[in-house]
């Protein structure tokens, strides 16, 4: 798989927040998606932050996990939000 760096959020979706969790859904599909923990913490910083190199440095030193572990994890959670539609590689 290519490397992908830039991620944009859909604008084809609702947000609930339900308990410790926000619940994406999308309009046009009826898909849904649930965040919570890091995958919302990552989806928050999508709002400001768009470059998932800059993502991954801020989840290392808010988890103190490896650069590489956080690289990985940030671009597997992005892939499944562009998979189900929630967001797009640009």
């Amino acid at each position: 798989m290519a490397s992908r760096t830039v991620v944009k959020i859909s604008e084809r979706y609702e947000a609930s927040p339900i308990d410790d969790e926000l619940l994406l859904i999308d309009v046009d599909t009826g898909k849904f998606f649930a965040l919570k923990d890091v995958g919302l913490r990552i989806w928050d910083l999508l709002d400001t932050e768009d470059d998932l190199d800059g993502i991954a440095r801020i989840l290392c030193d808010e988890y103190e996990v490896a650069a590489q572990q956080a690289r990985a994890g940030v671009e597997d959670f992005t892939a499944s939000l562009v998979d189900a539609g929630f967001a797009r590689f640009v």
